[in-house]
């Protein structure tokens, strides 16, 4: 009890909530981190309390089914936790089917030490298809609220996200973008004439990158355009400013792939719960963003800098930062205190509030 008295104080410090439901929020984080569930019975389980499971888990479904609270602050709290100057902002979709029902969540996140932390998040309610530009538009704005344009240092996506609304709006906002196109997306060529993204760079070899330094119409908007082949493919990045990097920054949109990973299979099993509801589904991922950025938090103060994790032979970390923080507090949360690491659970609450 005393771990959700703790957690429950660093929370109630910037969230403006009644104090019942902060306990709430922090029995929910913790139990989350026991359980690696977001079924809502496993994680009932996993909540330190003389009440019965059955009880908590009603106590559990009031909250999802009734208590509407701010995404905004959320957001605010998880920027503080971070404390940057500036952010590498990533937007995808992420979607799977629970019997006949489509969960397709559209989330904005901040990439970091090689993962990504939700920022906005919605739950769109669609059948898992694309995202349209309004879609796209209005989300962004919630992320201005947050974030002044001027400290975001890129906004990384894939094909899905084109188009001239799109482009135009991002443009205008003066969001610097590295987002990438399709290899038949029409291009301006330099006679005035449309052609193919692709012949633009029909010459390039293995391995190399190639940056146009003048702007073409790209879905009628001017942008840089460059590119790199690899072994999979040819890589083709449109963005409005910086040409120099913008393929080499792309790259980090793979940030947010780790992210949905570690969101379902490899951390809290996200497609185990049975909910369905979008606003529920909304409220879920506010909490695994809380929970998400404690763990690669607790994981970077433990272990450094992701890029000096020791390699496997394939060219990667056995466990990411994220994954080896979820350890750590699960293991100190089952054990009380990890006596052979000398660690105890206000060592990892001060982690939150950097004392």
């Amino acid at each position: 009890m005393e771990d959700i008295s703790s957690l429950a104080k660093e929370l109630k410090a910037h969230l403006p909530w009644h104090q019942a439901r902060i306990l709430f929020l922090a029995q929910f984080i913790l139990g989350l981190m026991r359980g690696r569930s977001c079924n809502l019975y496993r994680v009932a389980e996993e909540f330190q309390s003389k009440a019965q499971e059955e009880s908590s888990y009603c106590r559990i479904k009031r909250f999802f089914e009734k208590y509407t609270y701010c995404y905004e602050q959320l957001g605010k709290l998880i920027l503080h936790w971070l404390n940057l100057t500036s952010y590498t902002l990533c937007m995808d979709r992420t979607n799977w089917q629970f019997g006949s029902q489509h969960i397709n969540y559209l989330v904005v996140s901040i990439a970091w030490q090689g993962a990504s932390i939700p920022i906005v998040w919605t739950c769109l309610d669609k059948s898992g298809g694309n995202s349209n530009a309004d879609e796209r538009i209005a989300i962004m704005k919630r992320v201005l609220k947050l974030i002044p344009a001027k400290k975001i240092d890129g906004l990384l996506a894939d094909r899905e996200f084109i188009g001239h609304e799109w482009f135009d709006w991002l443009d205008k906002q003066g969001i610097v973008c590295r987002l990438r196109i399709k290899d038949n997306t029409s291009v301006m060529g330099s006679g005035g004439k449309p052609i193919k993204a692709v012949q633009l760079f029909r010459n390039i070899k293995l391995y190399q990158v190639v940056t146009w330094h003048s702007k073409r119409k790209v879905s009628g908007v001017s942008l840089y355009i460059g590119a790199r082949r690899s072994v999979d493919g040819l890589l083709i990045v449109v963005a409005t400013k910086k040409p120099e990097t913008m393929v080499e920054d792309y790259y980090k949109r793979w940030s947010i792939e780790t992210l949905f990973g570690c969101l379902k299979s490899r951390g809290f099993d996200l497609e185990s719960t049975h909910m369905t509801n979008l606003d529920r589904m909304d409220k879920l991922m506010g909490i695994l963003a809380l929970a998400f950025t404690w763990c690669l938090l607790v994981g970077h103060w433990s272990y450094g800098d992701a890029k000096q994790l020791p390699l496997n032979k394939h060219g990667r970390p056995a466990k990411a930062l994220f994954r080896l923080g979820l350890d750590i507090l699960r293991r100190v949360l089952k054990n009380s205190c990890a006596k052979s690491d000398q660690v105890n659970f206000q060592m990892l609450l001060h982690v939150l509030s950097r004392t």
